[in-house]
């Protein structure tokens, strides 16, 4: 009988053992599934929003310059606030190229563009602001490119914003399933502790009979 109790003991300890190391593999697997949560948001806040503010700067930026060609707006006006949306833009740009998994090929693309847009666009201001009299033919042909490569460039970037928002819901399918994978560890290990507790039980109900013999 002192063989049988001790053979519980034993069993009893090792099933603790294991109760322990598998919470301990669940406890990893939240931290993990913590982790792909949060890049999740951050790929969702970060790349997906600068995709979108550069869709709308360059949208603005190309309205703009439409403006200008229109003689809605006057030289000094036009510099102003033109040189305020590209210095926005070259600021999304910026945050884009810093982030993890930023696509440098498509950021590369997109500044390639607003190079040929800046070539059209002192196109466009030559042929309008000048003294020797307004060429029209020549302005609208530059607006007309420059609208061009701005459709270009709002596509480059709805393709990163796609890109970022795949991205976050490829990494949330990934915290879901470190997460049902760290409950299934969580339940065998509370299977595991009622068996543990079961056999401290059947150890504790055969002491008395241990010490009546």
């Amino acid at each position: 009988m002192k063989i049988g109790n001790r053979a519980l003991a034993i069993i009893a300890a090792l099933i603790v053992l294991a109760v322990a190391g598998l919470a301990y593999s669940a406890g990893g697997q939240m931290r993990v599934a913590d982790a792909g949560a949060q890049n999740a948001r951050e790929a969702s806040l970060h790349a997906y929003r600068a995709a979108q503010s550069l869709k709308a700067l360059t949208a603005g930026y190309e309205l703009t310059l439409n403006e200008f060609y229109s003689t809605v707006l006057e030289f000094s006006a036009y510099t102003k606030k033109s040189g305020e949306q590209k210095a926005a833009i070259e600021r999304e740009l910026t945050t884009l190229s810093t982030l993890p998994d930023a696509d440098p090929k498509a950021i590369a693309q997109i500044r390639q563009l607003y190079q040929e847009i800046d070539i059209y666009r002192l196109d466009l201001e030559n042929a309008l602001n000048t003294t020797e009299g307004q060429d029209w033919d020549r302005a609208r042909e530059a607006l007309y490119k420059m609208n061009v490569l701005s459709l270009q460039a709002i596509h480059r970037a709805d393709e990163i914003g796609k890109y970022a928002n795949d991205r976050a819901l490829a990494l949330d399918k990934r915290w879901q399933a470190d997460g049902s994978q760290a409950l299934m560890l969580l339940h065998a290990a509370t299977g595991l502790a009622v068996l543990a507790a079961i056999v401290l039980l059947l150890g504790a109900l055969l002491r008395p009979k241990q010490a009546a013999a």
